[in-house]
């Protein structure tokens, strides 16, 4: 595409919301047995816990994410969240669809701490995050790119350009971002990671 021809291309976005993850959504990191047991042989409630108390920031307890078979150990620390105007989503000419919310840019350092290789592991799939009235924000997949998209909000890999052989190994660390709907009148209270059906999610306050 030339460059006279991406402004249009812009305005042109096509753009699905897809509806949030809950709680209780398996996940391909949060893997249980068929008992619902966990592995010191207490039931899923008791063995798994989340921590309490965290805010943006700190790092959560290491999870697991498994991509082409391959399952890595990742250190989960949402950073920042960085809120958009309701006027943001006017290019996408689509007020029925649209009216009435704002694009809420979530930030989250992941770092690969053990395990195996991951190639392309995609970290920001159990993350959400919870309003100020009390509801799950709407996870956002672009098609393209909004014109008032963050400068430094670069993806679910952490970089502008995606290579066919992108590994992440032991000690790679990266901050990515993702894009969620919140209401245009709310604003975010946490940001959660869902760890399947047997595990509370975890939580992180803003500061």
């Amino acid at each position: 595409m030339s460059t006279q021809r991406a402004p249009q291309y812009r305005r042109r976005l096509g753009l699905v919301a897809v509806a949030a993850a809950t709680a209780v959504t398996m996940t391909a990191c949060g893997g249980s047995d068929d008992s619902g047991k966990g592995k010191d042989g207490k039931s899923g409630a008791e063995a798994s816990e989340a921590p309490k108390n965290l805010k943006v920031g700190q790092p959560g307890p290491v999870q697991e994410i498994t991509k082409y078979k391959t399952t890595g150990k990742f250190s989960i620390t949402p950073t920042k969240v960085t809120l958009g105007k309701p006027a943001d989503l006017k290019e996408l000419d689509d007020e029925k669809k649209y009216g009435g919310k704002k694009v809420a840019w979530i930030y989250v350092k992941a770092k690969h701490v053990g395990g195996e290789p991951v190639k392309q592991p995609i970290v920001m799939t159990n993350v959400n995050a919870e309003t100020s009235d009390g509801n799950p924000a709407t996870k956002f997949i672009l098609i393209g790119t909004l014109s008032s998209q963050p400068k430094d909000c670069v993806g679910n890999d952490g970089k502008r350009t995606l290579g066919r052989e992108d590994i992440w190994k032991k000690g790679e660390e990266r901050t990515v971002c993702e894009p969620y709907l919140i209401p245009a009148d709310a604003t975010v209270k946490a940001v959660t990671y869902s760890q399947g059906y047997y595990k509370e999610p975890l939580k992180w306050a803003l500061k």
